[in-house]
């Protein structure tokens, strides 16, 4: 393509697009020589106000509260070749109609994912050496406690279970490696037991996962199928002082039967997202001894690389070049997408 391609980043308010809108994308906006035109409200379009807009559109940059792109938003474009997602998830902005017209799909998530990781791993640590019992954390807890600890736990003693096999996970065994867990076990419905063997790790199914792991990742796509599948069966099979990280979505696990479980004090939980949030301050689990909650910011870190990233994907394109991050339908489909839960499960 030898002219400048026309781009769309399809923003539903202000607050987002300043988000993204940080140096180093500002800089790559200007070093490819594009022009980015938005939403210039602070109102969300309906998908007949987007339709007007990608009139002539090559490119377009998705984010948070894009609106899905399928028949009716695409009604007037017969241009689209690539949509870059500034962001994680395609699974809510993907349709088969955007696949059927061969338009090429990446995403940012990579550069989430290892920020989620990094905090999982991070979150890990800390319940591993216990330091929501043992550690001050300025002026947001409770003094020292000293003395020897038997429960403090080391990696190499421990099978780490990681529930799903995406780039969170992929992330997460890298920065395990290091560490030389006893085990590192994975739950997946798309990798085989041959391939998790020559990565050196070992496949087993969900159920297994948790009664056998001493440190269990809920890392999985928020998925109809997925809603609520960790319930009272598989908390009562953990083992005595495991430990469970969920960076995924809160509906992976029933909340009633976590809350059950973890009132009985035998295992330890690390939290990075609610069913309900912000987190009420009322909520039972802000009186739990053993449970480190984080604001649903695992992934916040590398937010001001997503828009350059996608821009560099969409030059790539344009280049003639190999992309570095495309989605094909198949796992674009697997991703998370609360809003359909939200929707069958009500």
């Amino acid at each position: 393509m030898s002219a400048t391609p026309k781009l769309l980043f399809m923003n539903q308010n202000a607050g987002v697009r300043e988000w993204f809108w940080r140096e180093p994308s500002l800089s790559r906006i200007k070093e490819y020589g594009y022009e980015l035109p938005y939403n210039e409200t602070d109102e969300p379009l309906t998908p007949e106000q987007w339709a007007e807009r990608l009139v002539g559109v090559d490119a377009l940059l998705t984010t948070w509260g894009s609106p899905r792109l399928d028949e009716t938003v695409l009604a007037k474009n017969d241009t689209l070749k690539i949509v870059g997602h500034v962001g994680g998830s395609v699974a809510v902005i993907i349709s088969d109609y955007l696949y059927e017209r061969g338009v090429k799909v990446s995403t940012s998530n990579d550069l989430m994912a290892r920020s989620v990781a990094e905090s999982g791993i991070m979150l890990m640590m800390m319940a591993m050496r216990r330091a929501h019992v043992h550690c001050k954390f300025g002026l947001r807890s409770e003094k020292m406690v000293w003395g020897k600890d038997l429960d403090i736990k080391v990696p190499q003693d421990c099978v780490i279970g990681i529930w799903g096999y995406g780039d969170v996970a992929k992330w997460v065994v890298d920065m395990l490696r290091p560490m030389e867990p006893k085990e590192i076990a994975v739950a997946s419905g798309h990798m085989s037991e041959q391939a998790l063997a020559e990565l050196g790790m070992t496949k087993c199914d969900v159920d297994e996962l948790f009664a056998k792991s001493d440190v269990v990742f809920c890392l999985t796509g928020m998925t109809v199928a997925n809603y609520h599948r960790i319930q009272a069966p598989q908390f009562q099979s953990m083992k005595d002082g495991a430990i469970l990280i969920n960076l995924g979505r809160a509906p992976l696990l029933n909340p009633d039967d976590l809350l059950a479980e973890l009132k009985r004090g035998r295992i330890t939980a690390a939290l990075d997202v609610f069913e309900k949030e912000p987190l009420a301050e009322d909520d039972p689990l802000n009186d739990l001894p053993n449970v480190i909650l984080q604001p649903h910011n695992a992934g916040t870190g590398r937010d001001a690389h997503y828009l350059a990233v996608m821009l560099d994907e969409v030059h790539r394109f344009f280049a003639g070049e190999p992309l570095q991050y495309e989605i094909a339908r198949e796992r674009g489909e697997q991703m998370t997408d609360l809003g359909k839960v939200r929707e069958v499960k009500g």
